[in-house]
């Protein structure tokens, strides 16, 4: 699981640091309006998830079992999964085609100089949903079988596309349609080069059509309620730039994207934990080992809040400052506040992934669909609701209250359902030393934030000693004995290996 985790963890992360440096370059040369038009067409991209209908992670879970089967019986799984989101994404491209026109004049805020070049983008943004469709499935399969080797091989090129190629294009003065081609391209290569990995690692060689429609009604049977998050999820996810798009008009989506992504970066740790941590649960829950499912998750959730709390609370604590210097002054300004409320979010949204695994690993996908049945009807009204009073600062607040709500609702459903944690006393030691030190990494960085007003180098000594006591405190108090030689086994491993 150490090593699908460290995988996983680097095929999100090259591309995230790639886009540190790359992402302000798309909106020097774009400019707040026209990049706000490329972060509608990412959102688009992301919210077509939901025509996904669970099937990716119910693909996961069947080619893990088809492996431990017969080889036939994979190649049925492979292809009804295949086939299948190929389909979806072909209802989800001709959506997208035919509802360009009302979304481009009344949907968004689009300056009427821009309307023509955004036009444009959407009707090539249709033609990319099959190909990612299709991408997924194939990622899925390959994860499935414990092909993390190969899926992040093949996920990096393609993440690292999104971000290369807008600013080497809009560098070049290409148009957003140009951004658009360029990248479906890519992307579609990938997707011959996955399934020729496929074929090759998982299938010997011989694709096999299903035989009639007997695996597929067993996948969807598998992937009902998965389907409602799978289609709720991105929504609600991204119900916060469709609302400032429409509301703020893309110069503020412009602003607002800038401190989301600055944000959305540390959620790939948590996601990370989350795709390594699903199949293992998995397995324990279906051995009947229950304790040991509630045990690794408790375990995995203060490793995740350990980590999460410094990159949150620097987050919040210098969020103008990152904006200046990322993305200029203009994006501080305007921007600032709205970041610091995403920090709040990035954590609580971050260890709420942990309890949701815990749900889809024990056989309890209905319990976060049903959260997610009752968020929409709060959340987007509430959020067009903070739109409206504050701009980009109320898109942020209703995001973090959201994530703040899947944590609780996580913690409390897994807990009604599957059971309480099993009291350890050692556990709550470790717990108690992890309190104790993000009250005094908190306090250390108010203290580095009303210096900054002051002497700038002062703040920043403040700082970087506090990271210092913070992370030997946590690596010899909040991590177990066992949990550090983990650690330590895999970091020398792969250096070793390197």
């Amino acid at each position: 699981m150490a090593r699908n985790s460290a995988l996983y963890f680097s095929s999100l992360a090259l591309p995230a640091l790639a886009a540190v440096f790359l992402v302000p370059v798309t909106v020097r040369e774009l400019g707040p309006s026209r990049f706000g038009l490329l972060a509608l067409a990412w959102a688009v991209a992301e919210g077509a998830g939901m025509f996904d209908f669970g099937l990716g992670r119910a693909t996961v879970h069947f080619v893990a079992d088809a492996t431990a089967r017969s080889s036939a019986r994979l190649r049925e799984i492979v292809a009804a999964s295949v086939f299948s989101q190929l389909a979806m994404g072909i209802i989800a491209a001709t959506l997208l085609f035919f509802l360009a026109p009302l979304l481009v004049n009344n949907v968004f805020a689009i300056a009427p100089d821009v309307i023509p070049e955004a036009s444009a983008m959407f009707g090539v943004l249709a033609l990319h949903l099959p190909v990612l469709f299709s991408a997924a499935a194939l990622r899925a399969t390959l994860e499935g079988a414990q092909r993390f080797d190969l899926s992040t091989a093949l996920r990096i090129p393609g993440s690292m596309a999104s971000v290369v190629i807008p600013a080497a294009a809009a560098s070049a003065g290409a148009s957003l349609a140009t951004i658009m081609w360029l990248l479906l391209a890519v992307r579609l290569m990938l997707v011959l080069i996955s399934a020729a990995a496929v074929s090759r690692a998982l299938l010997e060689g011989r694709w096999a059509l299903p035989s009639g429609f007997g695996v597929l009604r067993e996948i969807l049977a598998y992937s009902g309620w998965v389907a409602v998050s799978a289609a709720l999820g991105p929504a609600l996810g991204s119900i916060d730039r469709f609302a400032v798009g429409a509301l703020v008009g893309v110069t503020g989506l412009g602003f607002y994207t800038g401190a989301s992504e600055a944000a959305n970066r540390f959620l790939l740790i948590p996601a990370t934990a989350f795709a390594a941590l699903l199949p293992a649960l998995a397995l324990t829950h279906a051995r009947g080992a229950r304790d040991r499912s509630l045990e690794a998750t408790r375990a995995a959730r203060r490793q995740l809040a350990a980590l999460l709390l410094p990159l949150c609370l620097g987050l919040f604590a210098f969020a103008p400052g990152i904006l200046r210097v990322w993305l200029g002054a203009d994006f501080a300004s305007a921007a600032g506040p709205a970041l610091r409320i995403l920090a709040v979010g990035v954590f609580f949204g971050g260890v709420a992934h942990l309890p949701m695994a815990l749900l889809y690993g024990s056989g309890r996908p209905d319990l976060p669909a049903k959260i997610h049945l009752v968020e929409v009807w709060i959340h987007v009204p509430l959020t067009i609701a903070l739109v409206k009073e504050w701009g980009i600062t109320g898109a942020a607040l209703a995001w973090t209250l959201r994530c703040g709500a899947d944590w609780v609702l996580y913690e409390w459903v897994s807990r009604r359902s599957i059971g309480p944690y099993p009291s350890d006393g050692a556990e709550r030691a470790l717990m108690i030393w992890l309190s104790w030190s993000a009250l005094g990494l908190t306090a250390a960085l108010a203290a580095a934030i009303w210096l900054d007003n002051r002497s700038s180098p002062g703040a920043l000594a403040v700082t970087m000693l506090a990271l210092v006591v913070y992370a030997g405190v946590a690596w010899s108090r909040v991590l177990s004995n066992a949990e550090r030689l983990a650690w330590r086994a895999m970091v020398f491993r792969k250096g070793a290996r390197s």
